[in-house]
């Protein structure tokens, strides 16, 4: 069988913001991979011969803290390790405040699929992403920015939504887009620290209920449907588009079972399905020092999981809508389950979504692919 693997390395659990909604910064000793851990995950990674693609989505804390060292050395234990015919991927995600000409030439020259944080105009971002004596990232961001396009850097812009967001408005979001020169946007929810023996209707922190974010994101394809010559591209509402198009939607979240395909590889080697379930322990399947990913992807634990995956997945077939979401992220329902109020086990919480995007497009034309 063959497969195409993401694995999202935390190079480092350190970092030098302390934003408001984080629950990845550690801090003291043992946060940081040694090189043999490194080299142990990337050597069992592409030796696998069910491993076709593999994307390592070089992660932190902030990636930037360590030094460029630590990744050029990664480079070459890949092509040490890579199999012919094995497409090897590397992604990067920044905070941007260390972000120099160095780091853009070399990003750029080992074309690195490269996403900076941004969570929209400087009355949203600095509410949130701050540095350890309090001041506001924003200005940072904007001079990372500044400097990838102009080493010809392409990258993207994770904006992460949350309360004040929302009170923006998407209008002013997507104002904010065009006026910064952003191109292409990825969407993600606020998440609350994971807590598996939360009962349902817990109230959390940091916390966006499916409703919200839905009712955010349709004004916001409005507007991107309205300006269809913007030349933005946005991932989550793209990806809705393609999947009502009957095409694959080059997200995860869309893509139905992930379990097997997706690792989170911490500092010290532990591995876990995915990096959103942190904290329950349930999503730890072993140590890379210890074991390969044959033996991760045999783990109880993992079949335990796509069991009762599955089980969600059969409680929400019958909506209308399945075939485009698939039945969303399972972390989504995981953190609905717990803190939504109205969590409904037969909908994942995208079908308002979903049908405004579909009859946007009817009233448009079936044949118009502008964001196919």
């Amino acid at each position: 069988m063959s497969r195409s693997v993401g694995i999202i390395v935390k190079a480092t659990r350190l970092c030098n913001l302390r934003c408001s909604y984080c629950k990845d910064r550690r801090t003291g000793p043992n946060q940081t991979m040694s090189f043999h851990v490194m080299a142990r995950m990337i050597a069992a990674a592409l030796q696998d011969t069910e491993h076709d693609s593999v994307e390592f989505i070089w992660h932190g804390g902030e990636a930037t803290v360590l030094p460029m060292s630590f990744y050029e050395k990664a480079l070459y234990v890949e092509s040490c390790f890579r199999l012919s015919r094995q497409l090897v991927i590397n992604s990067f995600q920044t905070n941007g405040t260390y972000i120099d000409r160095k780091w853009a030439q070399f990003l750029n020259s080992n074309q690195f699929n490269v996403s900076i944080s941004l969570d929209g105009p400087p009355e949203v971002h600095d509410r949130y992403r701050r540095d350890a004596s309090g001041r506001g990232s924003f200005r940072d961001v904007k001079r990372a920015m500044e400097i990838f396009r102009e080493y010809g850097v392409p990258f993207g812009v994770l904006m992460v939504i949350n309360e004040g967001t929302l009170d923006t408005g998407p209008d002013r979001i997507f104002d904010f887009l065009k006026e910064q020169g952003i191109t292409d946007l990825g969407l993600i929810a606020v998440k609350p620290v994971n807590r598996p023996d939360a009962p349902a209707d817990t109230h959390t922190a940091h916390y966006v209920c499916p409703s919200k974010m839905t009712s955010f994101l349709a004004r916001l394809y409005d507007r991107w449907e309205e300006e269809r010559d913007s030349g933005i591209n946005i991932r989550e509402l793209s990806a809705i588009v393609k999947r009502l198009r009957g095409n694959r939607a080059e997200v995860c979240t869309l893509s139905g079972n992930c379990f097997g395909n997706y690792y989170l590889v911490e500092p010290n080697g532990d591995v876990a399905h995915c990096d959103v379930f942190l904290g329950d322990t349930r999503y730890t399947l072993g140590n890379i020092m210890e074991q390969d990913f044959s033996i991760f992807r045999q783990n109880p634990k993992l079949t335990t999981l796509r069991e009762e995956n599955n089980r969600e997945l059969a409680a929400m077939r019958e909506c209308p809508e399945f075939d485009v979401c698939n039945g969303w992220c399972p972390h989504e329902r995981y953190i609905s389950f717990r803190h939504n109020r109205g969590h409904k086990p037969t909908c994942c919480g995208l079908s308002d979504l979903i049908r405004h995007i579909r009859t946007r497009l009817n009233r448009a034309g079936s044949h118009d692919a502008s964001y196919s």
